[in-house]
């Protein structure tokens, strides 16, 4: 069996499940996922940022590197209190991130895991943890959003914030450089690009006048650009369309203090015949260098971030 291919592996497989009724039962289920309407959301924001996790007992404090240079005016970013909106803090020496819990509680009756062709339970908690997923990445892009909108209200003098860039569409190379340079120039290394799809729809359109014959020779074999002068970059529809960010190396960018990282507890209600849930994190997110940001905005795409249209 070790040396089949993996067709043949399949179809033995399949062979051995289709003589028993169990099998055929475990087949059947096995085919309700390909009725989704889309894939799943994946979790991407918090690869911009480190992510510690807390011993028992510890608080989430930090602090701000000492600026030899003399400049007075420093700031951090952070998630408020519950989860609500982002705060900024002034001249912070010491910073304490507020933690706040993201929960979800998915219920299943027990007729629908009677009626359902697919494991409903699983795929409940799939969609339990992918919820999960998105609200902690739409924090840390209005986390990022904060920081724009102080870069763009800061007196010039306030070197440490790289206005927004505003360009016309599409989205080039020339841009993304100038990009890159916002944040080079403060001795930062660029390590991510984050982008809608539909703005990345123009990194497709790109040709050898733009990339290397390698780079295109992959984006068309695949349809995927992944890096760019060494960042990678990551789509997700929870990035608001007509912005891109571009991102300094997490470490020196900001910190996610996870107290209770993703956990899955049982929450039955017998009284009401349901199967459910709890599934829930408890974390904060902050950015204490805002010199690691930089903001694209592309006019006649670009909203309020707040309402602009997600997908």
């Amino acid at each position: 069996m070790a040396n089949l291919s993996r067709t043949q592996q399949q179809q033995n497989l399949l062979g051995s499940l289709l003589k028993s009724a169990a099998g055929r039962q475990k087949l059947a289920a096995s085919l309700g996922p390909s009725l989704r309407r889309r894939r799943d959301y994946m979790s991407i924001a918090r690869k911009a940022l480190m992510v510690e996790t807390l011993a028992d007992g510890a608080l989430p404090i930090y602090d701000k590197e000492f600026d030899a240079s003399g400049q007075s005016f420093t700031l951090a970013f952070v998630v408020g209190e519950e989860g609500l909106a982002p705060a900024m803090v002034v001249k912070p020496i010491r910073l304490t991130v507020p933690t706040f819990e993201i929960a979800e509680m998915p219920m299943i009756p027990i007729t629908q895991i009677k009626e359902r062709r697919f494991d409903v339970v699983q795929r409940a908690l799939n969609l339990g943890k992918a919820e999960i997923g998105a609200t902690e990445d739409q924090k840390v892009f209005s986390l990022l959003d904060a920081v724009a909108v102080a870069a763009t209200n800061a007196a010039p003098t306030d070197y440490v914030l790289n206005v927004d860039m505003t360009v016309a569409a599409p989205i080039t190379t020339d841009v993304l450089a100038d990009g890159f340079a916002g944040i080079e120039r403060h001795d930062l290394s660029v390590a991510y690009i984050f982008v809608n799809p539909r703005d990345y729809a123009d990194f497709r359109k790109w040709t050898d006048a733009n990339i290397d014959r390698e780079t295109q020779r992959s984006l068309l074999k695949t349809g995927v650009m992944g890096y760019l002068w060494g960042a990678t970059i990551l789509q997700s529809r929870l990035v608001n369309y007509g912005y891109l960010y571009i991102l300094g190396e997490n470490e020196f960018l900001g910190v996610i203090p996870e107290r209770v990282p993703l956990t899955v507890m049982s929450a039955d209600r017998p009284d009401l015949r349901q199967i459910g849930f709890s599934i829930f994190e408890i974390l904060g997110i902050a950015i204490f260098n805002p010199s690691a940001v930089q903001r694209i905005v592309v006019t006649g795409r670009a909203g309020n971030p707040v309402t602009n249209p997600q997908i």
